[in-house]
């Protein structure tokens, strides 16, 4: 089951990251002096890590994370 949601968000953001979306947040204007393109792409991209580790760090059963073991 977490194999098919990690592929499901991997497809998803591979399709935020495509060129037909990128094309529209390729504009001139600038926020907060970032173009909106690289606040897109990074924006996107911290959401991908994010959403990942949650997903990751949900599916794991109680017990069985890295500090329990030592």
């Amino acid at each position: 089951m977490k194999e098919a949601r990690l592929l499901m968000l991997s497809v998803l953001f591979m399709l935020l990251l495509n060129v037909p979306i990128l094309t529209i947040a390729n504009r001139p204007e600038r926020l907060a002096g970032i173009p909106v393109l690289y606040l897109y792409i990074f924006s996107v991209w911290a959401a991908l890590i994010g959403c990942i580790g949650w997903l990751i760090h949900r599916s794991q059963p109680p017990g069985n994370s890295p500090a329990a073991d030592e």
